[in-house]
């Protein structure tokens, strides 16, 4: 009991804390001296492959320490119940001060990959199988984040023909209401995702659609079976979206519960304590945790805070993560500039593989849609101008032609630079880009239009509204009178969604590893994501073969040749990859960040195996 009154008066603090926080977040902060700390440029990191497997949770040379061995353990351990590596000079206790930018939409991950869904939920549940999120330095430039570990699963096998994936779960593995977790939650977990039934919407069933059916052997067997290979299976299985909820709480009820209430039986680290919509959400420590001896933390405290009073809650040391994937352009250069050491903790800046702007041409609106207006659209757009502009020291120019730059799947540089608007990448810049323009109006008087003919609203997402001037800057050079509309989230997405826009801009995301994942969710015909509507039997062809080929070498050259059509059809004109710095406070130990959709959305935001070094002052 008095451990339990010492826990809610600790949570109390953190609240008053954050209260704070959101008053002194929104002063102006001190003015500090420059630091000396630099998380200087680092876009070249050496090509990697991740092989999507199985891999085991590393061990410490040190023994644990004592109060790691009193709290939870009679025995020392060096690993947690599902092997993640636990470190020897771990403090228990303390609050972590995080942050989001806003409410909503729902707190269904099934569904959503926007506003506080995954910050709710991920504290609150577990995946089959999980993203890491735990590593050195060194681990995080190899791109370590795309490893797939296990998580409710406790070991996999897939079968030679690639047809069967089979899961081990852990067994005594309970729900907080004291339900075992089962094969039968799994299911019902997965059958919901890829069928869509009672959902609004299932934006990733599609990749689910080589799964015939979802079996279970036993409680503790879950055994997918396909109707034809696919070797990203893993990795979609374990995207981060997919939590495991529990089939005894909504199999069968009308799932707007699941959309419209924090869920109170979870298998998480932690469990909800308090919500205030619109302001705050506390989660506290579960003691019973199945994945001993996690977590570390007492628990969490998530304030909805705007980007600039995240930064400077941080700068003045009141928040402990903000952004998960980092920072870029001037609100890092602000953190890099004004938060010393003893503050902050910077990560090396390395290329995000969330945040690639691109343009999209309307293929269902005429003239956007042509194949002249498109080429001439890809041409017109100045790569450098756009990066020295808008992102200066935040973006490199577009190389692997839409796949992760830094990784074995990255398109060859002579192969990219045939595609239009790709060769002022590898050429002379100015005489490359000059020559370009000229090409386009050639094209676009060729197919009719003159200087002024072309009038067009460019539509682009207000996160991304700074890309606005340099991109109509280049389509009016070409002759083609452009004007901007800025939308904000919702607005953007139902406009792109409905197909009301003759030209989006858009971050592209590369949304894993694999050139699967990203082929499928870009540019295959009725995707959801596909929101320009790019639409050829041909390309189609080449992914569903790509996908269901078991040679590694051979699903790279079909991929290759699907993103050469794709971009030489403009389903999408790639502009520049983003940068960003991961920064949390120099007291946050434990945690990785990844810079892909998995920090965004994945279990980063459980804080399972994030401790605080200041916890015990």
């Amino acid at each position: 009991m008095m451990k339990a009154m010492g826990r809610w008066a600790t949570l109390l603090i953190g609240l008053a804390a954050m209260l704070a926080l959101l008053a002194a977040a929104c002063a102006p902060p001190p003015v500090d001296e420059p630091s000396n700390n630099s998380a200087g440029p680092d876009l070249t990191a050496t090509p990697t492959g991740i092989s999507v497997q199985p891999v085991a949770g590393s061990t410490p040379t040190a023994e644990p320490t004592a109060e790691m061995r009193d709290r939870d353990m009679n025995t020392t351990m060096t690993e947690s119940v599902s092997g993640k590596p636990l470190d020897p000079d771990a403090q228990y206790g303390g609050i972590l001060e995080t942050g989001a930018l806003g409410e909503g939409p729902t707190f269904s991950t099934w569904e959503e990959t926007a506003g506080i869904t995954d910050d709710a939920i991920q504290p609150l549940s577990n995946m089959l199988i999980q993203p890491r999120t735990w590593g050195t330095i060194d681990d995080y430039r190899q791109n370590t984040f795309f490893e797939i570990h296990p998580d409710l699963a406790s070991e996999w096998e897939i079968s030679t023909d690639g047809l069967a994936y089979t899961f081990k779960l852990r067994d005594n593995v309970d729900w907080s209401d004291g339900a075992p977790v089962t094969c039968q939650d799994i299911k019902w977990s997965y059958d919901t995702i890829r069928t869509g039934e009672g959902l609004s919407r299932s934006p990733r069933a599609f990749h689910f659609k080589a799964v015939e059916d979802i079996q279970c052997p036993d409680d503790l067997t879950v055994v997918f079976r396909l109707q034809y290979p696919k070797p990203a299976m893993l990795e979609i299985i374990g995207m981060p979206y997919h939590v495991i909820r529990p089939a005894h709480v909504y199999a069968g009820t009308d799932l707007r519960a699941l959309r419209e209430k924090l869920p109170l039986v979870t298998s998480g680290p932690f469990t909800i304590a308090q919500w205030n919509a619109g302001e705050l959400y506390i989660f506290e420590r579960r003691d019973d945790y199945w994945d001993e001896p996690l977590p570390y933390l007492d628990g969490i405290a998530l304030t909805i805070l705007a980007n600039s009073s995240q930064i400077a809650a941080i700068r003045n040391g009141r928040l402990h993560v903000g952004a998960k994937h980092g920072w870029s352009r001037g609100h890092a250069d602000t953190l890099l500039r004004e938060c010393g050491p003893d503050v902050c903790r910077f990560w090396p800046k390395l290329i995000a593989a969330s945040f690639m702007p691109a343009i999209m041409p309307n293929h269902d609106r005429l003239p956007w849609g042509s194949d002249a207006v498109k080429t001439a659209i890809a041409l017109a757009i100045d790569n450098q101008k756009y990066i020295d502009t808008v992102t200066p020291g935040y973006a490199v120019a577009p190389t692997g032609c839409g796949f992760y730059p830094t990784s074995e799947w990255a398109m060859p540089r002579e192969r990219c630079a045939q595609i239009p608007g790709f060769a002022d990448i590898y050429e002379n810049q100015e005489e490359a880009n000059a020559a370009d323009k000229e090409r386009a109006r050639k094209i676009l008087a060729n197919a009719g239009y003159g200087p002024g003919d072309l009038s067009v609203t460019v539509t682009f997402w207000s996160a991304i509204q700074d890309s606005a001037p340099p991109i109509i800057e280049d389509l009016q050079a070409i002759g083609i009178n452009a004007e901007p509309e800025i939308l904000e989230t919702a607005r953007a997405y139902d406009a792109w969604t409905s197909g009301e826009f003759d030209i989006g801009v858009h971050a592209f995301w590369i949304r894993g590893l694999d050139p699967d994942i990203t082929l499928y969710d870009h540019f295959y015909t009725g995707v959801e994501r596909n929101y320009n509507r790019y639409d050829n039997p041909e390309f189609n062809t080449l992914v569903d073969t790509m996908s269901a080929t078991l040679d590694k070498e051979q699903r790279k050259e079909l991929a290759w040749q699907a993103m050469e059509l794709a971009l030489n059809e403009v389903g999408k004109a790639v502009v520049a990859h983003g940068s960003y710095v991961p920064t949390f406070n120099a007291n946050v130990r434990g945690l990785m960040p990844a810079l892909n959709y998995l920090a965004g959305y994945g279990p980063q935001a459980r804080y399972d195996h994030t401790w605080l070094a200041d916890a015990g002052s």
